[in-house]
């Protein structure tokens, strides 16, 4: 007879948690999602702030240098902590930890959409090392994903 008001009472944690509005992990990613479902078709984003937020800037093309003028960044370098991919071609954007598209380096596939928190991703470099993504990126470029040699996910 104990199993029936232990039921209930499960049953009614669990009818709670529908109530409750989400939160931690979820929310957070409910962000990028509302920043990719607003962003043009077409573009590239990078944030200052995990989960999309703070965005740093946004471009169709290349840019060989985030701390200069031109190609869609300005004084953005080692700053991005949130990317967000929204082109239209199906390119993949490399991202890389120098200027010129030097340095360690990963890709974004558009199926991919975003990466709402680069801490827990890193760069490969040419020797298979890993550096952190996160405040790391100086420059980035469209790709075919098959040259890509490793993935942000």
């Amino acid at each position: 007879m104990r199993k029936i008001p232990a039921l209930l009472a499960a049953l009614s944690l669990a009818g709670l948690g529908a109530l409750v509005p989400a939160t931690g992990a979820q929310a957070a990613s409910a962000y990028c999602d509302n920043a990719w479902k607003k962003a043009s078709s077409g573009y590239f984003y990078a944030f200052d702030g995990t989960h999309c937020r703070a965005r740093l800037g946004q471009t169709q093309g290349n840019d060989a240098n985030w701390g200069t003028r031109g190609g869609g960044f300005e004084g953005d370098s080692n700053k991005a902590s949130s990317i967000l991919h929204k082109g239209t071609s199906g390119l993949a954007v490399e991202v890389y930890d120098g200027t010129a598209y030097r340095g360690a380096n990963a890709c974004i596939k558009k199926s991919e959409y975003y990466v709402s928190d680069l801490t827990d991703d890193s760069l490969r470099s040419s020797g298979g090392g890993r550096t952190s993504a996160n405040n790391s990126i100086s420059s980035h470029r469209w790709v075919q994903a098959s040259t890509c040699g490793s993935f942000l996910h």
